[in-house]
């Protein structure tokens, strides 16, 4: 019977383990840009940004600005597949596709006459999105002990709604007339829903024997918190240069809820453990970062570089529950949600070329290195994720007095995931197994300047 399980097993948790894994976002600080053609270019503008996404990628330069618009960015649509090899079993492929609306961006400025040439301006643009949801299920006949045939039947429902949205306020001055500084106080709202289930049961034909394996995890949070960007913007044209620096943010409030329920019978051991806790207080940090960015304009060619890095963020609750006692052993539990990551640092190339006053063509390829940590113990993204990787071209054209921007962003990206994947408490790894995990998206961007 235990071997029953163990290839039932070996076939829903090892899905359900890498359907976890496709959240590669979770650790990846440059998988959304903003603005129109600063989408185009990768986000590689921190010295060069010529529109109110520099709310975002640097707050000094919008000081530089002749003339601001309101800018709204929508990519469209993204479709994001997943594929992950030998996932269902030797020679059995998983894979995974949704078409989902891309995240968005609007951002405009406020005319006060006391302002003088001061600017000021709003932006809400969303930091990270994450809506996935995952089902299988299997009832079959096996037959791993020729002598001994039985049915199977499992399940495994996963989901996970991520949200992290900043509003933001930007001030901004000049210096002198080739220096620009500027400020963004963000509130940060981050909301998550998650949901793990995972049920496997086994029948044995000639002894009747009946072994069933039960995994369920809820977790749920909002946190409000606040954070500060500063930026300083240089014009030497045709050179220009940017400095931005961003702060940890500090929580305001926020709370969630934590449930947790594993029952496993049948096997050699039986376990039964159930623990449910709301009104936890919650907190979400994320990490400093710094950012340089410069460019270069020639007659109709004009280049871009930036990078930022980003430090690591150590080990910290996001639900700090209540230690609670096993129902079937006594022993003392925890269903505490946590987080942690590296520093990573990234670096992006943009080029635009300028056929004429009113027609350009961009393009852009962006590193975008997973800050996730290997064999952490943290459960909010508990796999280190893809380095992605991240490419971008297409045209601005005016018509009709309206900035519009046309183009396309493909995303690609890879890692290996190990499992080891315990069914009694004193197994160390029942289960153990590796795959790749193969990553991509599309996004269709439409933007326009107003």
């Amino acid at each position: 019977m235990r071997n029953k399980i163990r290839t039932l097993s070996t076939v829903l948790l090892c899905i359900f383990v890498y359907t976890s894994s496709l959240e590669a976002q979770d650790n990846n600080y440059w998988n959304i840009q903003y603005g129109t053609r600063s989408t185009l270019l990768g986000g590689t503008v921190i010295g060069s940004v010529s529109d109110l996404s520099a709310t975002y990628y640097n707050p000094g330069a919008i000081a530089l600005f002749p003339d601001i618009k309101f800018i709204l960015s929508a990519q469209v649509y993204q479709l994001d597949n997943y594929k992950i090899k030998d996932g269902a079993g030797k020679g059995k492929d998983l894979d995974y596709s949704s078409l989902i609306p891309s995240p968005n961006f609007v951002a405009f400025n406020i005319k006060f006459d006391f302002l003088g040439d001061d600017r000021l301006a709003i932006s809400v643009l969303t930091r990270q999105n994450i809506n996935f949801e995952f089902v299988s299920r299997i009832i079959d006949s096996v037959d791993v002990i020729q002598s001994s045939p039985g049915k199977v039947a499992g399940g495994i429902d996963l989901s996970k709604q991520f949200d992290d949205i900043w509003g933001g306020i930007t001030y901004a001055t000049k210096f002198n007339k080739v220096i620009g500084l500027g400020f963004t106080g963000y509130l940060a709202f981050a909301n998550l829903k998650s949901s793990n289930e995972v049920i496997l049961q086994a029948f044995e034909e000639q002894t009747g024997d009946i072994a069933s394996f039960t995994d369920i995890q809820n977790y749920r949070f909002n946190n409000l918190r606040t954070l500060l960007k500063a930026g300083v913007g240089v014009n030497l044209s045709p050179l220009t240069m940017g400095l931005s620096v961003t702060t940890p943010s500090l929580n305001i409030l926020g709370t969630g809820s934590a449930g947790t329920h594993l029952f496993v019978s049948g096997l050699d051991t039986s376990r039964f453990q159930s623990n449910y806790q709301d009104e936890i207080k919650s907190e979400y940090k994320s990490s400093w970062s710094v950012g340089f960015g410069a460019a270069y304009k020639f007659e109709k060619i004009k280049l871009h570089f930036s990078c930022e890095w980003f430090d690591a963020v150590n080990k910290f609750f996001v639900l700090d529950t209540e230690p609670y006692l096993s129902q079937s052993s006594g022993v003392e539990l925890t269903n505490d949600l946590t987080n942690e990551s590296k520093s990573v640092i990234n670096y992006g190339l943009g080029i635009d070329y300028f056929a004429g006053d009113s027609l350009s063509f961009s393009a852009s390829f962006i590193t975008d290195f997973s800050a996730g940590v290997e064999n952490t113990q943290t459960n909010l993204a508990p796999y280190s994720g893809s380095n992605l990787y991240h490419i971008a071209g297409g045209v601005s054209f005016i018509v009709w007095k309206t900035d519009l921007t046309l183009g396309l962003v493909y995303t690609f990206g890879s890692h290996t995931v190990e499992n080891n994947i315990a069914l009694t408490p004193e197994a160390d790894g029942d289960i153990s197994q590796e795959s790749e995990l193969a990553y991509s998206q599309i996004k269709v961007l439409l933007g326009f300047e107003l």
